[in-house]
């Protein structure tokens, strides 16, 4: 039975796609037992960024995303204007603006549960109302991506 929605995020993402990558077999776990698997549009940019030069795993993970094993959420205008709201509430952690279209992303389809390797900024975070983000995976070298 699947578990949950999920937020995916571009670190996350990165050791899903790559077996060599230390947490690949708890996120290929958390993001495969998901129901809904949300990819923020500026998430998928950067991870398109981050496979430049590995364009055979991109092109398997859009796949997955045209056959609807994850739910793609486009940036729109309110996306951006609520993620730059957020960079600047949590300005001493410097999100910018990928991490924080992925708290408006979340708020938007009311989902806390996240998997990520960014530890230190999403503890942090709270979405509208108050409630922490549920990491999860807890990586064994949290924080970001890795390339």
């Amino acid at each position: 039975m699947p578990a949950s929605a999920l937020i995916c995020d571009t670190g996350a993402l990165l050791d899903y796609l790559s077996q060599a990558a230390p947490d690949h077999a708890a996120f290929q776990r958390a993001i495969d037992d998901a129901g809904t698997r949300y990819v923020p549009g500026l998430v998928l940019a950067e991870l398109d960024y981050f496979l430049r030069h590995e364009r055979k795993a991109m092109a398997i993970f859009v796949d997955d995303l045209r056959r609807g094993a994850f739910t793609y959420v486009p940036p729109s205008a309110w996306h951006i204007s609520r993620a730059m709201d957020i960079d600047r509430r949590y300005d001493d952690l410097g999100l910018g603006l990928v991490d924080a279209s992925i708290i408006a992303v979340a708020e938007e389809v009311g989902v806390s549960r996240l998997a990520t390797r960014d530890i230190r900024h999403f503890t942090a975070v709270r979405l509208r109302g108050g409630q922490a983000f549920d990491l999860v995976v807890h990586p064994s070298r949290p924080d970001g991506p890795r390339r």
